[in-house]
């Protein structure tokens, strides 16, 4: 695997010297939410604002298909918090991958998704997406990798029998494109899972090489110098 990077390495050393400071919590508009969502136990429990950990009880409590459709909730609201137009993408997934008439139950998916990823890891989990998506093409229809690692990587960090892997989002690829050309280009695509494979190989040999978690690793990625 490739050196870190020095910008990395300066990242890592003025979180630091910060003191190491979690990730910024977002404010939420439960009401948007409501909007698009209904009326859903689930935003009675997520706090507000929200951060990673607020994410992550959800995903410990994943033990069937509503709770698993819960945690898919909290993972959107938390990655579009401060966008207006979160509560419609999140409701639009939904629909298009719900069809009881045609055998097509998104909630299901979502706990046999999260099911492979707690037990087998998360390049296990993005490879199941990209396998069903050889066959059919609408397989977790508008939900592309970007938000799909968001559940994948609140899964394996809700599972004490597989390492964490990070969100690859295109802040992250854009970095390593920048950054780190020996991993570069990373392919947002459910054409392949080689690039995700790459990258959580590589975050985690960095993770061993700083002394962090891999997600710390792609906290600090996502963050600005």
């Amino acid at each position: 695997m490739p050196a870190v990077p020095a910008n990395l390495q300066t990242r890592l050393e003025k979180w630091e010297a910060e003191g190491r400071p979690p990730q910024k919590a977002f404010e939420w508009e439960e009401t948007n939410w409501q909007r698009y969502l209904g009326n859903s136990a689930i935003f009675e429990t997520l706090p507000n604002p929200i951060d990673r950990a607020g994410v992550l009880e959800s995903f410990k409590l994943i033990n069937d298909r509503d709770s698993a459709l819960d945690a898919y909730i909290a993972s959107y609201l938390w990655g579009y918090a401060k966008a207006n137009f979160g509560p419609y993408r999140a409701e639009r997934v939904i629909r298009l991958n719900t069809d009881p008439k045609n055998g097509k139950d998104f909630a299901v998916e979502l706990h046999t998704l999260a099911q492979i990823g707690m037990t087998d890891g998360g390049n296990a989990a993005f490879q199941h997406i990209v396998d069903r998506r050889q066959s059919n093409r609408k397989f977790f229809d508008q939900w592309g990798p970007a938000f799909a690692t968001k559940f994948i990587s609140f899964a394996t960090k809700a599972s004490d029998q597989v390492p964490t892997t990070p969100i690859m989002d295109s802040i992250v690829a854009e970095w390593f494109r920048k950054h780190c050309e020996e991993i570069a280009p990373l392919w947002l695509t459910w054409y392949s899972a080689s690039s995700y494979r790459r990258y959580t190989e590589c975050m985690a040999e960095w993770a061993v090489e700083l002394g962090i978690e891999p997600e710390q690793v792609e906290q600090l990625i996502f963050g600005k110098d």
